[in-house]
């Protein structure tokens, strides 16, 4: 390709040599045009006419009609290429600016003549920006960044010719926190020196940690400080970069600003992140360099509520998707509290004990208003009704078809029921029975058995024996024998030692079983891991990294949730480990709160198929929480408000002209552009295919 100063002379002595005018016939330069050419766009054409029919630009570009060759009288050309200038180019948008980059086009023909392009302007993807209108300017919208690729099409006859460019948007954003010198930049001009033990030392997140896109901000914690201290913290990847300068309050610790984190979060999504804390050392006038530290979020929105039991509040309270907020949306419940709550696959219903201990146990529709005193219950739950301590619910919630598994009499006999949870009564089997000395069931999401925990030595809040097992459920309310899965008595090599298996909890799939295993399934006490088995008890393998490292013993209660996007699963659990610092997290209390990780649907055979975990935000760090149930949210449609395009039904989230972020409509019905979710090739345009992960790949 010419160099772009070559590329413009050659089109200027082009349009010098062939300028013309329409006007009265006359050529521009006072000379009309050959009996054998005519005048088209401000140039002299032999035997072909330029113009012609109108291109539709789609979805991604303008409405302008490409430019058309036919043949005419005299002798065709043909066009041999379209050249954008510029070939490459920046776009640099400052605290959510819509910054502008220009592109132009012209067309190379094969007796070497050139003519600037009125083309169809097109872009691979809408996710950083747009170039409408057939003007060749493409304008960023300022909410994410990337890199993408503009296309100019131009017909020749029936088949289009194309030249493209390409274009990095880059977003860059600076936050001066309040009370901060505004003057704060200016100090960190220059080389910082190594010092560890006065580095500002990063306590969360964890190095490696995955998330999703739409995670609530995270809180940046570090470890030093001293009063008169600034800290710069930096967010960065290839096409985005957040600086923050904080001054020390005696907390180490900043909150990202959500604008900021959301740019983060869904710009170059397959690059991994990093962050990193320098500290101005106010006593001695020096920078001092931090640890840096890489995250990854994956293409994935875990949309919904997470429902958990805050001990110090002694309620069940809810976090919603992308929030940090605690909600009591029961506050009066029946004989003061819900204790060992379960949500139903929709996320619609939640069954729980009312009061401590065994006792009766009722169903509650979320999607009501459970503020009353108390709350309305699907059936009549009093002191006469059935009795249940732990349970799970089976994927059919339709009323009369609709069953639970509970455990009931757990102190004794630790008898597995059935329930029908409207009308609240134990059914009987159709066919075989229900296993003894048996606790936390957990049905499979394709209803094909129930796993749950045998060879107890104790109630499942404190066994310090047990096993996986599953009971296969081979018609409506009928059982197989049951299989063990896992012995917990003879794990290979258990860390930490023990042989209490204890919370199996199915993948999505319903192929594997993630489980607890230590010493006891106690979390505020005992010690335990997380493990991963195959349904046929093949593969057995520690999740080291969920569980905090090889060596941790201080995680517990998995429970799956519903999702599997990004190429992952995702599965949350409890954890004694250090949130943060001390001063901002837990760091030091042994106070556990609830984590989650990643897990990969197709890990390599022996593969740890854990990432390292996040602390789900919204907890109240000085509270022991436990118990977390997930419901999911359907994908949003066009309109609604989004912070990622993971979360949108059409796979594309993006500001409207308010410039608040909405779902938006994908690159129209026929087809979705590079970037957006899809689940087969016929999905994406231009013959583009569909990534593993659900998203149209590259031209």
């Amino acid at each position: 390709m010419s160099p772009p100063g070559l590329r413009l002379l050659i089109l200027s002595l082009a349009l010098g040599a062939a300028a013309c005018s329409n006007d009265a016939g006359l050529g521009g330069n006072g000379s009309p045009c050959s009996t054998s050419s005519q005048c088209s766009s401000g140039v002299c054409t032999t035997g072909a006419c330029v113009g012609g029919a109108a291109a539709d630009g789609g979805p991604s570009g303008g409405t302008d009609g490409a430019v058309a060759i036919h043949d005419d009288a005299g002798p065709t050309r043909t066009l041999v290429r379209v050249v954008v200038d510029p070939g490459t180019a920046t776009l640099v948008s400052t605290d959510g600016a819509r910054a502008t980059q220009t592109f132009t086009a012209m067309v190379e023909y094969s007796d070497g003549t050139t003519q600037v392009a009125t083309p169809r302007w097109t872009s691979s993807t809408l996710v950083a920006g747009d170039i409408g209108n057939g003007t060749g300017i493409f304008t960023a919208n300022g909410f994410s960044g990337g890199v993408v690729r503009i296309r100019a099409t131009v017909l020749q006859g029936a088949t289009e010719i194309f030249g493209e460019a390409t274009l990095t948007v880059r977003l860059e954003r600076t936050v001066i926190t309040a009370g901060t010198d505004p003057t704060a930049p200016t100090r960190f001009i220059g080389t910082a020196m190594i010092d560890p033990t006065r580095a500002a030392d990063i306590a969360y997140p964890i190095d490696g940690a995955v998330m999703p896109q739409n995670v609530y901000p995270a809180d940046i914690q570090w470890r030093n400080g001293a009063a008169g201290d600034i800290f710069r913290v930096r967010l960065s990847k290839p096409s985005v970069q957040v600086t923050a300068f904080v001054a020390y309050d005696g907390s180490n610790h900043w909150l990202a600003d959500e604008p900021a984190w959301r740019r983060f979060a869904q710009t170059d999504p397959d690059v991994a992140a990093t962050i990193e804390v320098t500290r101005w050392d106010a006593a001695t006038q020096q920078l001092v360099d931090g640890r840096t530290i890489s995250l990854k979020f994956a293409r994935a929105a875990l949309s919904g509520t997470i429902y958990y039991w805050d001990i110090a509040a002694g309620r069940i309270v809810r976090i919603d998707d992308g929030t940090a907020t605690r909600n009591q949306f029961m506050p009066n419940p029946q004989e003061g509290c819900v204790g060992c709550h379960s949500v139903s696959a929709s996320g619609r219903y939640m069954a729980g004990r009312f009061g401590g201990g065994e006792n009766y146990g009722g169903v509650l529709d979320l999607t009501k208003d459970l503020t009353g005193a108390p709350p309305p219950t699907e059936y009549p739950a009093n002191a006469g009704s059935i009795h249940w301590w732990f349970s799970s619910w089976a994927p059919d919630e339709t009323p009369g078809r609709a069953r639970m598994v509970v455990t009931t009499d757990e102190n004794a006999s630790r008898q597995l029921q059935l329930v029908d949870p409207f009308a609240g009564t134990y059914v009987t089997p159709a066919a075989g029975t229900l296993p003894s000395n048996a606790t936390h069931p957990a049905w499979a999401p394709d209803n094909s058995a129930i796993a749950y925990v045998g060879d107890l030595d104790a109630w499942g809040g404190g066994n310090t024996q047990g096993s996986v097992y599953t009971v296969p459920v081979t018609a409506a309310d009928s059982f197989g024998a049951p299989v063990r899965v896992n012995d917990g008595s003879a794990v290979p090599n258990p860390m930490p030692a023990g042989t209490a298996d204890s919370y199996p909890t199915w993948t999505p799939d319903a192929q594997r079983i993630v489980f607890a295993h230590g010493s006891s399934s106690r979390s505020e006490n005992g010690a335990a891991a997380l493990y991963i088995v195959g349904r046929d008890g093949t593969g057995l393998k520690r999740l080291d990294n969920a569980s905090g490292g090889p060596a941790a013993d201080n995680t517990f209660q998995p429970r799956m949730s519903p999702f599997d996007q990004g190429g992952y699963f995702w599965v949350s659990y409890l954890s004694r480990r250090d949130y943060g610092n001390a001063t901002a997290g837990t760091a030091g209390t042994n106070r556990q709160q609830i984590w989650i990780s990643a897990i990969k649907k197709n890990p390599a055979p022996g593969e740890d198929a854990s990432e390292i975990g996040y602390w789900l935000p919204g907890q109240n760090p000085a509270s022991m929480n436990i118990s977390a149930f997930w419901a999911p949210k359907a994908c949003r449609p066009d309109g609604e408000s989004c912070m990622v395009a993971s979360e949108c039904c059409g796979g594309d989230c993006r500001p409207d002209a308010n410039g608040n972020p909405v779902c938006a409509p994908g690159p129209g019905a026929l087809c979705k552009e590079i970037g957006e979710a899809c689940t087969s090739a016929a999905d994406c345009c231009d013959g583009v295919t569909c990534s593993a992960v659900g998203i149209c790949g590259d031209f």
